[in-house]
């Protein structure tokens, strides 16, 4: 064997090896995801809709049954989420799903106790002429 072909053979060992570390930190975050994703109250005691929340709806075409739905099957998007408040009633959650009438959306809800608040309700595909103050 060359020089060449034993550096390539040593890259190719580093690399595979560099890959395997990878993966084990991203199942590691993986699994932090589905223990935050367990610890939102999918089924509260009251669903509390503001007034904001209401107006969205109405103007959106978007039912009580239909937020009921993304409360309980709607994925939780971090991203658009705020919890890093300590105050467990200042945290909000954004939930991503799909409507019964194919709107794609996304609900805002401020859990406190055994309550969910509907704080706001977006349809992501299409910007309807609200005026909600």
């Amino acid at each position: 064997m060359t020089r060449f072909h034993i550096l390539l053979f040593l890259s190719l060992i580093i690399s595979v090896l560099s890959n395997g570390c990878g993966n084990q930190s991203q199942n590691t975050e993986v699994q932090n995801f589905e223990t935050k994703e367990d610890s939102f109250n999918r089924k509260p005691e009251r669903l509390i809709f503001t007034k904001h929340g209401k107006c969205r709806m109405n103007c959106r075409s978007i039912d009580s049954l239909e937020v009921d739905e993304i409360l309980k099957k709607g994925h939780i998007n971090y991203v658009k989420s705020d919890t890093s408040s300590n105050n467990p009633c200042r945290k909000k959650y954004a939930l991503e799903g799909t409507t019964r009438d194919n709107q794609l959306v996304r609900i805002i809800f401020s859990p406190c106790n055994d309550t969910q608040t509907v704080v706001t309700v977006i349809d992501m595909d299409t910007d309807w002429d609200c005026d909600c103050k």
